[in-house]
C-alpha cells in the first residue's frame, strides 16, 4: 500500500475520533462541570425494598363437634356476623371414646393450635361470630401478631414467623380442630424495620404506595419509631390486596415518592439562615437565594415546589420557576 494512501487512512480515522470526542465526550464533561443549571420538569420516583409483616385483627374458629363438613362460603369473601359459613353434620360418637383427637394432643394440627392458644374459639352454628373476610389459611400467628401487640414486638419476635400458612379446607373435621378465620378488612397493618439512611423519606400521616409481586395499594404511614440501629415503621391500610389473608411475610417496594414537577440537582441546593434554596440568576446577571420546598429526593435529584409555597406559619413565600438558571453549590 503507497505511503500517502496509508497516510489518509489513518487522519481519517484520527478525524473520525477526534468528531466522536467532541460531539459526545466534551458536552458532557462541559454538563457535569457546569457553574450553573436549568430547572426543568421532571418525574421523581424514590422507592425502598422492604420485608414487611402483616398485622390484622383475626379470629381463628375451631370446630365445635366431630363430623362432616360442607363450606359454601368462598375464599376472601365478605361477611357478616351472624352470616352460615357451611353445613355440619355430627358423626355418631363411639361408645368407647374418651377424648377427642385434637384434646389429646394427636392432631394433624396440634402445632397450630399451640401456637393460637387461647386466640382458638369454638364456632357455634356454622354461623359467622364477626364481620370480616372470611378464609381458610391459617399460620398460627393470628393471636400473636394483633393490632393491640405488633408495637411491643421486635424485629427477631416478626422473623421468627417463617412459618407458611396451612390450607384447612376438608371435608371432615375433629372437634377443637381450627377450621376458618375472620379478619377485619377496615384496617390492616404492614410492619417492617427502615435503615437510618433511608428514613428520611419517611413521615408520619404521609400516602405512600406498596408494590409486593402482585398488585399494588396505597397505605398511610402509621408510626414511627427509633430501634436501635433501625427505624420501625407501621403502614395502615384497608385496601384490597389478592395476599391480604394468606401471607404474613411480605416482600414490597415502598414507593415514598412518585410525582410529576420542577427537579433540581442536589448540588445546587445549600441552605442560608437554616433554610434550604438555591441561588437564582435574575434579569440583572446576579444570583439571588430563593427558598424552596423539598417533596423528595433520590440522592441526586431532588423534586420542589413551583413558584409559590406556604410556610409552616402559613407566610407565602417566593420559590423557584421552570427554566431558572441556577448555580451548583
Amino acid at each position: 500500500m503507497p505511503k500517502l494512501k496509508k497516510r489518509t487512512i489513518i487522519l481519517f480515522i484520527l478525524a473520525v475520533i477526534l468528531m466522536y470526542v467532541l460531539v459526545e465526550v466534551l458536552p458532557r464533561v462541559g454538563g457535569a462541570l457546569a457553574d450553573t443549571e436549568i430547572i426543568e420538569y421532571g418525574r421523581l420516583r424514590v422507592s425502598d425494598d422492604v420485608e414487611g409483616w402483616i398485622v390484622r385483627d383475626e379470629t381463628v374458629y375451631k370446630a365445635s363437634g366431630t363430623g362432616t363438613i360442607k363450606v359454601f362460603t368462598d375464599e376472601g369473601t365478605l361477611v357478616k356476623k351472624g352470616s352460615k359459613l357451611m353445613d355440619f353434620k355430627e358423626a355418631p360418637k363411639k361408645a368407647d371414646q374418651v377424648k377427642e383427637e385434637s384434646d389429646d394432643g394427636t392432631s394433624q394440627y396440634k402445632d397450630l393450635i399451640k401456637r393460637l392458644g387461647d386466640g382458638l374459639v369454638f364456632e357455634e352454628k356454622q354461623k359467622s361470630g364477626r364481620k370480616g373476610i372470611f378464609s381458610q389459611y391459617v399460620d398460627g400467628y393470628e393471636s400473636t401478631f394483633t393490632p393491640k401487640t405488633m408495637k411491643d414486638l421486635s424485629e427477631s419476635d416478626y422473623k421468627r414467623a417463617d412459618t407458611p400458612p396451612e390450607k384447612l379446607a376438608r371435608e371432615t373435621v375433629t372437634k377443637g380442630d381450627p377450621v376458618y378465620k375472620i379478619a377485619d378488612n377496615s384496617a390492616w397493618y404492614i410492619v417492617c424495620w427502615i435503615d437510618e439512611e433511608d428514613i428520611s423519606k419517611f413521615e408520619k400521616g404521609k400516602i405512600v404506595s406498596v408494590r409486593p409481586d402482585k398488585g399494588k395499594f396505597d397505605a398511610t404511614i402509621d408510626d414511627i419509631k427509633s430501634d436501635g440501629g433501625k427505624w420501625r415503621v407501621i403502614l395502615k391500610t384497608n385496601r384490597y390486596y389478592s395476599e391480604f389473608m394468606k401471607s404474613r411475610l411480605l416482600n414490597a417496594k415502598i414507593v415514598t415518592t412518585d410525582s410529576e414537577g420542577l427537579l433540581i440537582s442536589n448540588d445546587c441546593l445549600t441552605t442560608k439562615n437554616k433554610k434550604v434554596g438555591c441561588y437564582v440568576k435574575n434579569t440583572a446577571g446576579d444570583y439571588v437565594f430563593r427558598e424552596v420546598q423539598t417533596l423528595g429526593t433520590d440522592g441526586e435529584k431532588t423534586l420542589v415546589t413551583e413558584k409559590e409555597f406556604f410556610d409552616k406559619k402559613g407566610k407565602a413565600v417566593k420559590t423557584v420557576r421552570a427554566y431558572d438558571e441556577v448555580k451548583r453549590n
